[in-house]
């Protein structure tokens, strides 16, 4: 069997050497107690990927040429599930608890310049990944910041750009992003798949997470976020041998019930990126959290 990942890593680069591979070169089996595919659910089984596509995808044990990944996740008494896409205002993530309308975050954004922007971030999306969303669609002005995130932290990402006086237009979509969405300004123009201004920033805030990410997937034009062969690899692995997951392996639940317990992921796959594997981001960090932490009563006074 491949290697299980169990080190926190600081870039991305480390964890490719780590893993004795290359971007784009990594082969991941997943195996789990119980498989949610977002069209069915499935007992005992196995997920295969390989360059950030899943490839295979069944109950039971894994053929004998699947055996021999780079890395191995899950195991018996987890649950696998399709990871989410939201959107969220990660670049206010440290005002959260001022509540700061859509048209003062615009103010903000081109206040603060993209290294604080993307430095307020990464708690933000820690988070996120930490609860299970493989696509992040960042509310921002520009696509400079999503692409930037793609780059240093992995994983999916996308815009969510508002539609506000003062924000200028976002052109057109770069390679690195999963998609471009708009989002109006004033009172009634928040999607209901965004999160913003929240205490917590995770899917059980919503009421219908799952469904949500769905509705995010189609205005974005990246079709289901379904496990099956073919589709990227967007997968949450949930711990169900303790607590607080403890037996959820032996029920059938919706995906929008599952996601509602707000349940901490052990790992997390979005295409080729391994983003949390033990319950610990692999990128993002105490020193990010530090640098965050030093922004924040600077970023106070520009409110």
């Amino acid at each position: 069997m491949g290697r299980r990942v169990g080190i926190t890593l600081s870039t991305r680069t480390a964890h490719n050497q780590v893993a004795g591979c290359t971007p784009g070169m990594v082969d991941i089996l997943v195996t789990a107690s119980r498989i949610y595919t977002g069209r069915e659910v499935l007992g005992e089984g196995y997920i295969y990927v390989r360059d950030g596509v899943v490839t295979a995808l069944g109950e039971g044990v894994p053929p004998e040429d699947l055996t021999y990944p780079t890395i191995t996740l899950g195991g018996r008494g987890r649950i696998a599930a399709p990871g989410l896409a939201l959107a969220a205002d990660t670049p206010a993530y440290l005002l959260r608890f001022l509540r700061p309308s859509v048209e003062r975050r615009v103010q903000l954004y081109r206040a603060l310049g993209h290294d604080a922007a993307f430095t307020s971030s990464l708690p933000a999306v820690y988070e996120l990944h930490l609860h299970g969303v493989t696509t992040v669609f960042i509310e921002y002005i520009t696509p400079d910041l999503p692409a930037r995130l793609a780059e240093a932290v992995g994983g999916r990402y996308g815009l969510l750009h508002p539609s506000c006086p003062g924000a200028p237009e976002p052109g057109g979509k770069p390679p690195a992003l999963a998609g471009v969405v708009s989002r109006g300004c004033g009172e009634g123009g928040a999607p209901g798949w965004a999160l913003e201004s929240l205490p917590v920033y995770r899917p059980s805030a919503l009421e219908r997470p799952w469904s949500l990410s769905e509705e995010l997937r189609r205005e974005a034009g990246l079709g289901e976020g379904v496990l099956r062969e073919g589709s990227t690899a967007e997968i949450a692995v949930f711990d169900s041998s303790r607590p607080p997951g403890m037996l959820l392996d032996r029920y059938e639940l919706s995906l929008d019930a599952l996601y509602r317990l707000g349940l901490q992921v052990e790992s997390l796959v979005s295409g080729s990126d391994i983003l949390v594997d033990g319950g610990e981001h692999l990128y993002i960090v105490e020193k990010h959290f530090s640098e965050a932490y030093s922004l924040a009563s600077r970023l106070a006074g520009l409110l």
